[in-house]
């Protein structure tokens, strides 16, 4: 993926990501006055929400150029830049969204993630899950992230010695104007990787896109966030 490379235009094309972090803040509120590490925070859609709540966030992501925007943008924070699929730092609390799907071993990252909480500290986590981008998985097959649904997630959390108090998916139908228009905002938000398709391969599927998934307004692309409030086991 390329997101210290798309820094600058992730904001312009990731209100889906946005909403969902917003989403996973009102979700599971954490206690005003509450310390807690994000993981992943991007830009800090999260991180302005979890704020917003009276909650003190140690943010980090391993972009440099996310962090250095972040910083800027919610200053309140304490950032700092770090690998959140390696062994972490102890916390009271750890909040996530939209990282632990692109690890190529979730089930290991959790439990670095369960190692550094102590029992009955606090997990929030919200992470895309089957039927997300279910169009375009459609015709270019699965890509280099392994779609898992609410219940695979769930049975992962529970092998990493997590107690799940609350979950649910979320979703939502985005319009975009063509599917041009939406492969384009995928790539600007950094959330793409190397070429999979040749020219000819991708100018066909954009045309199939289009012809699938039309609506009057645009195309549609389904968004898919399972949010989950859980607690470290003993």
């Amino acid at each position: 993926m390329r997101f210290d490379q798309r820094a600058d235009s992730y904001d312009a094309h990731a209100a889906p990501q946005k909403r969902f972090a917003e989403a996973l803040a009102a979700f599971a509120p954490l206690r005003r006055g509450a310390r807690v590490t994000e993981l992943g925070a991007g830009t800090g859609f999260l991180t302005a929400a979890l704020l917003a709540q009276g909650v003190n966030v140690d943010a980090t992501d391993s972009s440099p150029a996310m962090v250095a925007i972040g910083r800027e943008a919610v200053p309140a924070a304490n950032w700092s830049v770090h690998n959140a699929f390696g062994p972490i730092e102890k916390a009271n609390a750890i909040a996530s969204t939209g990282l632990l799907h692109w690890a190529a071993d979730p089930a290991a990252v959790l439990k670095h993630w369960r190692a550094a909480l102590p029992e009955g500290g606090r997990l929030l986590l919200g992470v895309p899950c089957d039927p997300c981008l279910n169009e375009l998985r459609d015709l270019i097959g699965e890509g280099p992230v392994r779609w898992r649904d609410e219940s695979q997630w769930l049975a992962l959390l529970k092998g990493a010695k997590f107690d799940v108090h609350a979950h649910g998916v979320l979703e939502s139908e985005e319009i975009y104007p063509s599917a041009l228009d939406f492969l384009r905002s995928l790539h600007r938000s950094g959330v793409t990787g190397e070429p999979r398709l040749s020219a000819g391969e991708l100018r066909s599927m954009i045309r199939d896109y289009d012809r699938l998934n039309a609506r009057p307004e645009g195309v549609v692309a389904t968004w898919a966030w399972l949010l989950v409030d859980a607690t470290a086991r003993g």
